[in-house]
């Protein structure tokens, strides 16, 4: 059975903040660090780390899109 620990969700905001550099980064042909750089710096990456919004368990592409939005 799967529990739901502070490592878990630690694991969990690491993969997905990963995932959202890797993909705007190739969206936007920007390089790597500059993109990791720009996200947690950002309000999305505020969010995702912030356990109580929950939102590692929201929508991977609602926040790349909404990370996407915010460095336009």
């Amino acid at each position: 059975m799967f529990v739901l620990t502070d490592d878990a969700i630690d694991a969990a905001i690491d993969s997905i903040s990963g995932y959202i550099v890797f993909t705007i980064s190739t969206l936007t042909e920007r390089p790597l660090e500059e993109v990791a750089e720009a996200f947690l710096a950002s309000d999305t990456y505020a969010l995702l780390s912030d356990k109580d919004t929950g939102y590692y368990w929201d929508s991977i592409s609602e926040l790349i899109d909404k990370f996407y939005d915010e460095i336009a």
